[in-house]
């Protein structure tokens, strides 16, 4: 999600691993036991792949946006579940996976669909958002305050209608921004903090219609080459995004119109100039702020959650 399209980068694209959707048409509840002990182990388990593949793939960004583009969905006008969309492993199924701002997003599947055959208890929902907040710490960021437990949707009818995710470009980017994000339930502060994530990937003309095909700083990776990052250190989770967008001083960074507009609307700038100064604030917003997100339209189960710390 942006926030949205945080992030149509990472990995080079490919086509679906033959099966994978059929796999993962079955609802993942815990089959042997549903004793949060024992979920909790296997939760345990699958964050300490999650770590390995990120050592080997430096696939942070697209393990975000996976995680944020499966909650980002969500509407709380609407009360009934998986209605109102949100963190419930819909994204998992080809027909959501084929949303335009989705574009990519196979990729992150098929790198962590061997950590859910692995752990068959984990949820796809609680793997997503695992994935996500596991990505932002190992690049550096805070840590997420997470809780486990998120039931996944059984079929694909189940799925959001396309159109719920921030869009990169709108005309009027303050008024879009605030849409998308007021009908998840989030503020101002929330919007600019989730915002400040961009620190990390980079955006690909060929998904986004957005950005370089290649820069100084993406011409020869790490993963696959190409497309242009918000800040120069782009597998480092810091506060340097708000810093750079404010500045735009570097031809090769990018700055988008929901970027800009950060430094623009009289609301966002006041959470946008304290986080350019100050990585601590940032932080502290950011991860309550992605917390937050990653719970957004989760039914759990036990009801209260499951704490791996």
């Amino acid at each position: 999600m942006a926030v949205h399209h945080l992030l149509r980068r990472g990995v080079s694209c490919g086509s679906p691993l033959r099966g994978l959707l059929l796999a993962s048409q079955e609802p993942g509840r815990l089959p042997l036991s549903s004793a949060a002990g024992d979920a909790a182990a296997e939760m345990r388990g699958a964050r300490e792949d999650v770590k390995q593949l990120l050592k080997a793939t430096s696939c942070h960004p697209i393990l975000v946006r996976l995680g944020w583009h499966d909650a980002g969905t969500y509407d709380k006008n609407i009360t009934e579940w998986p209605q109102c969309g949100g963190a419930n492993g819909s994204l998992r199924f080809e027909i959501e996976l084929k949303h335009a701002a989705n574009a990519g997003l196979v990729n992150a599947l098929k790198l962590i669909q061997p950590i859910k055959d692995k752990y068959s208890g984990v949820t796809y929902a609680d793997l997503f958002q695992l994935a996500s907040a596991t990505a932002i710490e190992e690049a550096g960021g805070p840590k997420i305050p997470m809780v486990y437990g998120r039931v996944d949707v059984a079929a694909p009818e189940q799925c959001p209608p396309e159109g719920r995710l921030p869009a990169a470009g709108p005309p009027s980017p303050a008024e879009h921004l605030r849409e998308v994000f007021y009908r998840m339930g989030l503020n101002d502060k929330e919007i600019v903090a989730l915002s400040g994530a961009h620190t990390l990937g980079r955006a690909r003309p060929e998904r986004s219609g957005w950005g370089k095909p290649e820069t100084k700083y993406t011409k020869n990776g790490p993963g696959a080459p190409g497309g242009q990052p918000w800040t120069s250190q782009w597998l480092k989770f810091d506060n340097s995004y708000f810093k750079d967008v404010k500045e735009r001083q570097d031809e090769d960074l990018l700055v988008l119109p929901t970027d800009a507009v950060l430094f623009e609307d009289s609301s966002f700038k006041i959470y946008a100039e304290k986080y350019a100064k100050d990585q601590d604030t940032f932080f502290e917003d950011y991860a309550e702020a992605h917390a937050k997100l990653s719970n957004l339209g989760a039914k759990f189960d036990p009801p209260k959650g499951i704490s791996l710390d």
